[in-house]
């Protein structure tokens, strides 16, 4: 798939510059400092919804550049072990990529859930 929605699709949980953090490995390393969401919690992802992913940078990093820009996408499709989803942030210091570009994940790079109030599973309704 090369577009979707009219956007560049980018395959493969890298590109120019980039590639996803694996957010499972990073927790399994510090489990008290890097808390990410339960696998349970994949099965009830829907399409809208915002997950957080790390975008690792691969290239050269200047002094004072973060080594990852955290990002949301919302959730544009959904397959058996995998995920696509259009970026909503404008990146910082990664050039090869636009808003709405759409990204190709599975749950591993997944570092955050947003929780709309309106949600069961949000902590004001628990």
């Amino acid at each position: 798939m090369d577009f979707f929605d009219g956007y560049p699709v980018k395959e493969g949980f890298k590109g120019d510059g980039w590639e996803l953090e694996n957010c499972k490995l990073t927790h399994e390393a510090n489990p008290e400092s890097f808390e990410i969401p339960s696998s349970e919690e994949a099965s009830l992802v829907k399409i809208g919804d915002l997950l957080r992913l790390h975008f690792t940078l691969t290239g050269p990093v200047e002094k004072g550049v973060p080594r990852a820009e955290r990002m949301w996408v919302e959730v544009c499709i959904i397959q058996e072990n995998c995920f696509y989803g259009h970026l909503t942030n404008e990146p910082i210091a990664i050039e090869s990529l636009t808003p709405g570009d759409v990204i190709q994940f599975n749950w591993s790079h997944v570092a955050q859930i947003y929780i709309r109030r309106d949600d069961p599973r949000h902590s004001e309704n628990a």
